[in-house]
């Protein structure tokens, strides 16, 4: 009996030995000097199963940039900390006498959700208590927060674009403007639309020409901020009958709340002659109208299955203000991460934490540490329900038109947290076999700079698709 137990476990670890060298093997499909560093774990039938074991492994203590599978930490860091039942608060104070209020200021905590119906719906709400009319000025506190409302290691030319938004107090919205570009080519220069309630001013100096042109010309399509929420398009573009969409990151958040704000009093019909003006000060006046956001639970999920950079962020200074108890950075936000995590046996000693978000290239993080996230993650599932809110292959979220990923073996058997930036890309989750096996794994690729495209095969995968949709077809079809 022994002998057969010997031999079956030899026979075993041959195989897994074959996998591994399978899947080192198939790093052939992607250009050459391309870094590659993945975790394959031993595969499990239920979430109390999982083990420690790995049957396959490469370059697992290189630090390499996480993208936005850095959300993995930060959500997982605010169940535990924040837990599921936590809330943003948005709210109104003042001294209310009669039919005027006094000493009137806003409060905001960083609602990732906050939008201007809301503020509609507040100022509704101060009608209802007879209030018609706001004596002296309107202070706008935005104490949650200090320093930067981007963190280092950002790009810089990100931040005239709805997915790097700020992460501040004030956020309505989420700091973001939609619109579109027209670029018909019975037009000499582009036009810009964006809806006459957007109190943003854009001007655009976009020449439509050829593609041939805009290539001997070295030119494209960019944007330069100015105060006041102040935008400039300029540049070139190709011609085309459909309108190329655009949003633009809000430069000036207080600026633009300030205009949104006097434009809904309006309309609310409640009288006001003051200033609006900043601060940075504990709230002194007693609470009117309080708006409370929907529990975290919910905002972590759209943040994973959409890879919300904004609601990232402002989680990551969140957890800081409220480990801490002061105002939250990125910097008291990486320390209670590294805290929080370490308490349950997961160490960032050797990595850097920048952000929440995954945007900043300053964040480092090895294969290894971002499996022992995984492994938590899984093993505690029944409590932290963050399996269900990844992306899955083929079905939702940042995986839905995943190329690489949408075969019909592997469409809805990946679950996972994505992670793309210049040059690289990243998953990390959960892949179904076909033997009704759940395998975890870490996949990350860096340094991917491939060749251009043949002109005559205009329609061939690219080589990172290719590996992609090699590298989970060896999973699914050996485990």
């Amino acid at each position: 009996m022994l002998r057969i137990y010997l031999y079956s476990l030899t026979l075993y670890f041959i195989s897994m030995t074959v996998h591994a060298d399978e899947l080192a093997s198939l790093q052939a499909l992607l250009p050459s000097g391309t870094n590659v560093a993945y975790m394959i774990g031993q595969p499990f039938s239920a979430t109390n199963e999982i083990t420690d074991d790995v049957i396959s492994q490469q370059n697992t203590e290189l630090l390499l940039t996480p993208a936005s599978t850095q959300k993995l930490l930060t959500a997982l860091t605010a169940k535990l900390y924040l837990t599921d039942e936590y809330t943003f608060n948005t709210s109104l104070h003042g001294n209310i006498n009669k039919q005027s209020i006094s000493h009137t200021e806003f409060n905001f905590t960083g609602d990732p959700t906050f939008t201007r119906d809301d503020l509609r719906r507040m100022l509704k709400q101060l009608k209802a208590k007879g209030v018609s009319r706001i004596s002296g000025d309107i202070s706008l506190n935005q104490s949650r927060f200090n320093g930067y409302n981007w963190g280092n290691g950002q790009v810089w030319n990100d931040q005239a674009v709805c997915y790097a938004a700020q992460a501040s107090a004030l956020v309505i919205n989420g700091n973001c403007v939609l619109g579109n570009l027209k670029r018909s080519a019975d037009l000499k220069k582009a036009t810009i639309y964006i809806p006459d309630y957007e109190p943003l001013n854009l001007i655009s100096q976009v020449d439509i020409m050829t593609k041939e042109q805009q290539q001997a010309q070295f030119c494209d399509l960019e944007v330069t901020r100015h105060p006041g929420n102040n935008y400039t398009l300029f540049g070139c573009i190709t011609p085309s009958k459909r309108n190329l969409p655009l949003s633009f990151a809000i430069s000036e958040p207080a600026t633009y709340f300030a205009e949104v704000l006097k434009a809904e009093l309006t309309q609310a019909k409640i009288k006001f002659t003051g200033n609006i003006v900043a601060n940075q000060q504990p709230v002194k006046p007693a609470m009117v109208i309080n708006h409370q956001s929907v529990k975290l639970a919910e905002i972590i999920s759209e943040m994973m299955k959409e890879s919300d950079n904004l609601i990232a962020d402002i989680l990551f200074k969140t957890i800081g203000a409220e480990y801490f108890q002061q105002a939250g950075n990125y910097r008291n936000g990486a320390k209670a991460m590294r805290e929080i995590l370490a308490d349950k046996g997961i160490s960032l000693t050797s990595s850097v934490i920048a952000d929440g978000s995954g945007l900043s290239r300053h964040n480092l993080v090895s294969a290894e540490t971002m499996f022992s996230v995984l492994e938590y993650t899984i093993k505690h599932d029944d409590k932290l329900q963050l399996l269900a809110t990844m992306p899955i292959a083929g079905v939702d979220g940042t995986l839905q038109y995943r190329r690489g990923l949408l075969s019909k073996q592997l469409t809805g058997n990946i679950v996972a947290k994505t992670g793309s930036l210049k040059g690289l890309s990243n998953l990390v989750g959960i892949v179904k076999t076909q033997n009704n096996h759940k395998v975890p794994f870490v996949l990350m690729v860096s340094g991917y700079n491939p060749l251009p495209r043949d002109a005559d095969k205009p329609r061939q995968a690219s080589p990172l698709t290719q590996y992609l949709a090699a590298f989970f077809n060896t999973i699914v079809t050996k485990h």
